[in-house]
């Protein structure tokens, strides 16, 4: 079956993460019902883009993929639905 035109269902979790720093509020990110990666948000005042939105853990295809870090949530699950287009 091609899965190429099939959108990739990206649902977004809340968790805390015992980052050893101020940034703890966490997402796992979990397309097609498998956890793909964890995204955080930078907190930390020494942070130039507070209230973003960093790729902490990469997993499967995302492992070597150089992600930005992201403005907003939206900016993030639209980034996740383009990289894992038509996989899982």
């Amino acid at each position: 079956m091609d899965r190429g035109n099939v959108e990739t269902l990206v649902v977004l979790q809340s968790i805390s993460i015992d980052t050893a720093s101020p940034d703890h509020v966490g997402m796992l990110v979990i397309a097609n019902g498998l956890l793909v990666a964890v995204l955080v948000r930078l907190d930390a005042p020494e942070h130039e883009r507070r209230g973003a939105w960093y790729m902490e853990v990469r997993l499967g295809r995302l492992a070597k993929v150089r992600a930005p870090v992201f403005d907003t949530l939206e900016d993030a699950t639209r980034w996740f639905r383009q990289h894992l287009k038509g996989q899982g």
